[in-house]
């Protein structure tokens, strides 16, 4: 006879990453996952290897405290009766052979909500939710929720409060009221499976070991043993059709110490010499300190990327070549000094962060919309092109000049930078001043108190001039283009 076993977190207990899976593993081929707090599995043949139900369930809570987890296990002939119990008994729950029905009768209708197989009417299924995207998958559930919880009130109203009065019911008459939905209700609540469940294959890991006879010392002779490992990662990651996001590189030295790096990538990539060279660079800037014996390469992927190019679109570098560039002028000028500008949470607007530098997804082969016969792209959220001469950028100095600044009526009528290459001269038009002040209660000398100016000078150009008001000093921050 068929067993299902249902495996459920305890609610007040923070469940442990994949540790339900890896008993449920331990214990069958046939696992359905329920999120990360349930699982259940198919049991059968397990009692002519260990024994009665309840040595099954023993043998599983053991397992499952071997991993730090604390759960609710249930045992019975179907799916569907043993998630319903282990969410809804503490502790083990042992169903007797063709007693479902039975055992769910005292359960209160709502737990209708927990029971696998009810979501939409209309064929989408729990178990078929998570192929359909995870915010496909949210909705349903969402959706899923409201109707039960119209249905449980309709129940109630006619007087039924427990599955057992529910099972009592005709499902013909339900079927002829409710719909499909009214007889997937009358299943569940006979501890009937409503589809079988479809088991869930074991995540597939990307992951290549090698263990020399000769410790290796220097990157050079390094590089020929992970081409070896790279081109057989690509292969597994061509066929599987998965695309490299994070490698995680374990090197295990002569000294028994163990250097680990690990590489986030911008994009999915499978190319076996762009991930040996993306491995040396990063090895090149962080160098193991004694020679190699082990060399362990793990991917963590993602599925691949499909780009289609476009004719108006701008060419723009492969993700490939970006992650190569990046990671070697990385090598060559450290790390921290490699990285696109972002915003600080200041009203100092002097002050810039720096972050990862990528491609944003949306420029990998989709074309900026454009206005019907011409090339210019149209401004975000108008129908009008850019004109480059109605926006104005200020392009700050990345060290800001000295200048020399004469007033007159307290207001800049000639500037004179300090620096080559600025002739200054003669201030045409001016705007200011605008005064920014902050940080003042901080400790670390952070704050600042200037003046500042909008200045054209004779030869046309535009410049952002400062006054610090606390040393008098004046500054060019920039020009504006």
């Amino acid at each position: 006879m068929p067993l299902m076993c249902c495996l459920v977190s305890e609610p007040l207990c923070v469940p442990v990453p994949g540790a339900l899976e890896a008993v449920a593993r331990a214990c069958s081929p046939r696992v359905a996952l329920q999120g990360e707090e349930a699982v259940v599995f198919d049991a059968s043949g397990l009692e002519r290897v260990l024994g009665s139900p309840a040595v099954i369930a023993g043998e599983v809570a053991r397992l499952a405290a071997g991993r730090g987890a604390r759960v609710r296990i249930a045992v019975a002939g179907t799916a569907t009766t043993a998630t319903l119990l282990a969410r809804a008994r503490p502790g083990i729950t042992l169903v007797d052979p063709g007693a479902d029905a039975a055992a769910l009768a005292s359960l209160p209708l709502e737990w209708l909500a927990v029971s696998p197989g009810l979501i939409g009417a209309e064929g989408s299924s729990a178990h078929r939710a998570p192929a359909l995207g995870k915010k496909r998958q949210a909705n349903l559930s969402s959706n899923f929720e409201l109707r039960t919880s119209k249905l449980i009130e309709i129940l109630h109203a006619w007087g039924l409060h427990t599955l057992g009065d529910l099972a009592r019911l005709p499902r013909g008459d339900l079927h002829a009221r409710m719909g499909a939905i009214g007889v997937r209700l009358h299943q569940a609540a006979c501890g009937e499976d409503i589809a079988p469940i479809v088991p869930v294959a074991e995540a597939t890991r990307f992951v290549e070991r090698i263990e020399l006879e000769w410790p290796i010392d220097g990157l050079e002779p390094f590089s020929f043993v992970l081409a070896r490992q790279c081109e057989a990662l690509a292969v597994a990651l061509e066929r599987a059709d998965r695309g490299a996001v994070t490698i995680t590189t374990t090197l295990r030295l002569t000294t028994r110490a163990v250097h680990a790096r690990v590489l986030h990538l911008p994009a999915p990539m499978r190319d076996a010499r762009v991930l040996r060279t993306l491995i040396l660079l990063d090895l090149e800037s962080h160098p193991p300190p004694a020679a190699i014996d082990v060399v362990d390469l793990e991917l963590e992927v993602t599925p691949g990327r499909i780009a289609h190019g476009a004719l108006f679109a701008r060419t723009l570098p492969s993700p490939e070549d970006l992650a190569t560039l990046v990671a070697r002028l990385g090598a060559l000028m450290g790390e921290t000094r490699i990285g696109a500008p972002a915003e600080v949470d200041t009203f100092d607007a002097r002050r810039v962060g720096q972050t990862a530098f990528t491609i944003p997804a949306r420029n990998l082969g989709t074309p900026e919309p454009r206005n019907p016969g011409t090339s210019e792209p149209r401004n975000p959220g108008t129908s009008e092109p850019r004109n480059p001469g109605t926006s104005l950028s200020l392009r700050r100095f990345r060290l800001p000049l000295a200048a020399s600044v004469a007033l007159e009526r307290g207001r800049p009528v000639s500037v004179s930078p300090s620096a080559r290459g600025f002739a200054g001269g003669r201030v045409v038009d001016c705007a200011g001043p605008w005064r920014s002040s902050g940080a003042w209660w901080a400790l670390d000398r952070r704050g600042w108190d200037r003046d500042e100016w909008d200045v054209q000078l004779a030869d046309g150009v535009v410049y952002r001039i400062a006054n610090e008001r606390g040393t008098r000093q004046w500054v060019i921050e920039g020009m504006v283009d």
